[in-house]
């Protein structure tokens, strides 16, 4: 069984702030002696930069270290390590100078408690674990953080002879210090004296900026990131003013500014503002440092927030909440009928579609064998029980074309459904769209006098007068409720 150890803080998470003590106690587990030096506990704190860049001819390596802190306790001075378990009770304090734990892409400030075998012969068995450090900063000890900052620009589009009016822009906060999850307000005024551009909208983030120093040799590099952003979509118009007032939140876990220059991770922020001009066009910047510690300011302690807000959900335009209701599936009723029958499922009826809106899919379905070819009786039709989908057209000028004046005799078993014809659109259409003239070519010449139609058969021979019919629009008979889906 191999060496085990386990660290047992007094936080669960462990988290302290500079100047603090850390108690707890180790819980080291041998299995066989052991022949060591000594057995020690250490805490230590430090900073590493590291990062390379290729030339034409060769690489280049920077590289810094810092020590922030280090301590060595020994809890075993003597030559045999017994086998079995050993509980060492620690009591540890940081120095309050020590940096905030930070991270960037090429360098960090990392804390550690660390126990260490320090064997006579062999590589020495080290475990460890990490704690996070946030040094304290209040607000109210220094008075310049209470201070507004304000940033001003002007910015011209295009250039001579197509040069436009100056955009005058300015940002204004009301103090320049902050702690996590504090709302930041600002306010930016917008002065557009071009006359032929808008200001789309307003961009406003959080910057963390980072600053990296290397000792061999001395060379600096930067890292930004954006912790937070928020965008205003109102435009600015042409020949016009325009003020923004709002608020941005300050993350929870953001380390506090670093306020000493000699470190070698170096942490500090800004508001930052960018004016969207649109296409063509490169956005205007403006920039206020902001301060960020640990104790906010006391006139500014309402601001504070008790947690971190979730992600908010944008408010759908009205476009997308028309299509959200009507993509929600609709309910459905149950119609109980007698214990013989069985009981049936019935949805509700259609609600008829808006003015505005196109027809629905099952209005555009091509028409039957049987009504196109006028084969068939009307019996048979019946005996099939087709479906018969609701049509709603939208109101579109049309015409109307009329079909005689009396109802048609002897056309009782005929396929054909005389309940109304009117075009839309057209004069040789009918509702659904399909062309009058397949009608007329079937069953004969017809107008608004009347003609006379001869069926002559093998076994019986019968002239029938067909007199004018009149438009008449008969309420349909109740369909079977039948789903439909919009799209």
């Amino acid at each position: 069984m191999p060496t085990t150890c386990v660290f047992q803080l007094d936080r669960l998470n462990p988290i302290y702030n500079s100047g603090e003590y850390i108690s707890g106690r180790i819980l080291l587990r041998t299995d066989k002696v052991k022949r060591v030096n000594a057995v020690y506990v250490t805490l230590e704190g430090e900073a590493k930069v590291q990062w390379s860049m290729s030339g034409k001819s060769e690489t280049s390596n920077y590289s810094g270290h810092q020590q922030y802190l280090h301590t060595r306790t020994n809890v075993f001075d003597n030559s045999l390590f017994r086998a079995g378990v050993h509980v060492y009770v620690l009591t540890l304090r940081i120095p309050p100078d020590c940096p905030s734990t930070c991270k960037g892409p090429y360098g960090y400030i990392a804390y550690n408690i660390s126990l260490t075998i320090d064997k006579l012969w062999g590589f020495d068995e080290v475990f460890r674990k990490p704690i996070m450090v946030v040094q304290t900063l209040d607000l109210n000890y220094n008075a310049e953080f209470a201070l507004p900052v304000k940033d001003e620009n002007i910015k011209y589009l295009c250039h001579w002879p197509c040069i436009s009016g100056p955009i005058s822009t300015s940002l204004a906060l009301p103090v320049s210090g902050f702690a996590p999850l504090q709302d930041v307000p600002f306010s930016v005024e917008i002065d557009n004296q071009s006359p032929h551009y808008d200001i789309v909208g307003v961009e406003v983030s959080i910057k963390q900026h980072f600053v990296f120093l290397s000792r061999k040799p001395v060379k600096r590099n930067f890292y930004t990131k954006t912790l937070c952003k928020e965008v205003v979509t109102d435009r600015t118009l042409r020949l016009s003013k325009r003020v923004y007032e709002s608020t941005i939140m300050v993350p929870m876990d953001t380390p506090r500014s670093t306020l000493n220059p000699n470190y070698i991770v170096f942490v500090h922020y800004s508001l930052q503002v960018k004016l969207k001009t649109g296409f063509f066009h490169y956005d205007t910047d403006l920039s206020v440092p902001i301060v960020v510690g640990t104790t906010p300011l006391h006139h500014l302690r309402g601001t504070v927030r008790t947690n971190q807000p979730g992600r908010r959900t944008p408010t759908p335009t009205p476009e997308r909440q028309r299509l959200i209701e009507r993509v929600q599936p609709r309910p459905a009723t149950v119609d109980e009928e007698t214990e013989q029958e069985p009981e049936t499922a019935v949805e509700q009826a259609h609600q008829v579609l808006e003015d505005d809106e196109p027809p629905s899919y099952d209005s555009c379905l091509p028409p039957s064998f049987s009504f196109a070819t006028l084969a068939g009786s009307q019996q048979t039709l019946e005996s099939q029980q087709f479906p018969q989908p609701r049509i709603v057209l939208p109101k579109f000028p049309g015409f109307s074309t009329l079909i005689g004046t009396a109802p048609a005799h002897g056309m009782e078993d005929s396929g054909l459904d005389m309940h109304h014809y009117r075009s839309y659109g057209s004069l040789d259409t009918d509702h659904t769209g399909r062309s009058l003239d397949t009608f007329g070519s079937l069953c004969g010449p017809l107008s608004e006098q009347g003609e006379l139609v001869e069926v002559e058969e093998d076994e019986e021979v019968e002239e029938l007068a067909v007199l004018d019919v009149t438009v008449q629009v008969h309420p349909t008979a109740p369909l079977q409720a039948q789903e439909e889906h919009q799209f």
